[in-house]
């Protein structure tokens, strides 16, 4: 009971703080370090874990539950790991009898926590969406990500696995009840030939051999098959079919018009949308109509203005390739004609330093070899490397402006920018451009976001 009430009363004074997401957890785990152990959950409690799209999809999914009229209790700001979970969980339970009161529980849970979190609990269902490249300062490869995950998937927990990515699909390999989902759709595929600066995720995770594809939608993301060992992506139960006039189409039948119309986001959908009708028993027409048109409201995207220049602020995941090549797939999918690039490399992480650039040379960035892209603007204590890896890409050095000093970064783009402003950065890095906004005639249009400490 008195870890419960505890963590309510800390939550509480952390929300009015604008903190509190995992210190209470954090308090509570240390004094009673069997608390998530001994709640009474519901049957039904999803798992969302994976490199990148977990934040989107958990908030996708908990849109539909609540048109569904659900009870769904989830962590929408992405407290992933074990702290978090358990700030989460206790402040939703009953003191007494420690009953979380809800109809599902949708948990974001970081991929290489699962194996911490859930020694305490078993969650029904695990919907895995990828295991790409990131993060190299943290998790070093993606099949170590895969082994430490491995250790973090309990038996009996039944999976919803991404078709098209071979690392995190082989999951799935004689395992029962696993669901699948794809994206099909001929609009979202790559021109055959696309080069891109790794395809180790290419590689048979079962014997190693590189596979061969039918199609590829972003990477090593596709249709694949392993001639030698015959591991190839399964059959999806749902799959987005076509993309064609600002909307996703679902199984040929279901049209929702997305909120960023690119493969990424495509594969957020299409993972709500099958978890939604496979496990938790909603049907696909309300589940279809609870996507349609959703905008986010997590801060991942953020609309400026500065000096007359409309512009987005994309957060990209810390040190992730795959986060900022789609990234730079919504600018180039804008149908204007005239975009500066903006990207931020600079502190990168608050918790470790984090001073290897390697990560850099994964990025598609020969994609901004594009004549709607007037200039491309580098601030940020890592600039020059961001800027040694621009002309290897190929892109002419009179497009690009190196400006490491932040402060006079906001001059040059208050001045210098060409159309729509698309800034880069990851999450530590946003309130430096965020809080230097108003400095240089610029505003949030929306989300609103207040100052942060830097």
């Amino acid at each position: 009971m008195l870890d419960i009430i505890i963590c309510k009363v800390l939550r509480a004074i952390g929300s009015r703080l604008g903190r509190g997401s995992s210190l209470p957890g954090r308090i509570c785990r240390k004094i009673w370090p069997k608390s998530l152990s001994m709640l009474k959950l519901p049957d039904k409690v999803i798992a969302v874990t994976g490199s990148i799209g977990k934040t989107s999809t958990v908030a996708l999914l908990c849109s539909i539950a609540e048109k569904a009229r659900l009870k769904v209790i989830c962590n929408r700001e992405g407290s992933n790991q074990t702290d978090g979970v358990t700030t989460l969980l206790l402040s939703s339970a009953d003191p007494f009898s420690r009953k979380v009161d809800a109809d599902i529980v949708i948990l974001e849970s970081d991929e290489m926590f699962c194996q911490y979190t859930f020694k305490e609990f078993k969650p029904s269902h695990m919907l895995i969406t990828n295991l790409f490249r990131d993060q190299l300062t943290r998790n070093g490869h993606r099949e170590f990500v895969k082994e430490s995950l491995s250790k973090g998937i309990p038996d009996g927990t039944l999976l919803i696995l991404n078709a098209n990515e071979p690392l995190s699909c082989s999951y799935g390999n004689g395992r029962e009840g696993t669901v699948y989902y794809s994206v099909s759709a001929p609009e979202l595929r790559e021109d055959p030939g696309t080069k891109h600066a790794y395809d180790d995720g290419a590689y048979c995770p079962v014997c190693g051999r590189k596979m061969d594809y039918d199609y590829r939608i972003a990477g090593h993301v596709g249709a694949f098959e392993c001639k030698k060992c015959g591991f190839r992506s399964p059959k999806a139960e749902h799959s987005v079919t076509a993309a064609k006039d600002g909307k996703f189409i679902i199984d040929g039948t279901w049209e929702i018009r997305p909120q960023f119309f690119n493969d990424a986001y495509a594969q957020n959908i299409i993972s709500a949308f099958t978890t939604a009708v496979e496990v938790m028993g909603i049907d696909p027409a309300t589940a279809a109509d609870a996507l349609d048109g959703l905008e986010l409201g997590n801060g991942r995207v953020v609309e400026f203005m500065i000096n007359g220049h409309s512009g987005k602020l994309m957060l990209c995941k810390q040190e992730t390739p795959m986060a900022y090549n789609g990234a730079i797939e919504t600018a180039l999918n804008d149908p204007l004609e005239e975009i500066t690039i903006v990207l931020i490399v600079d502190r990168l992480s608050s918790k470790f330093i984090a001073n290897d650039m390697s990560w850099l040379w994964d990025i598609d960035f020969e994609r901004l070899n594009d004549s709607k892209v007037k200039k491309i603007i580098l601030s940020g204590g890592y600039a020059h490397d961001a800027a040694e890896r621009m002309l290897i890409a190929g892109i002419p050095e009179d497009r690009l402006v190196i400006e490491p000093d932040l402060d006079r970064m906001m001059e040059v783009v208050s001045e210098r920018s060409e159309g729509y402003v698309y800034t880069m950065t990851c999450f530590t890095d946003q309130y430096r451009f965020l809080n230097r906004l108003k400095k240089y005639s610029g505003y949030v249009i929306k989300p609103e976001k207040g100052d942060e400490k830097e």
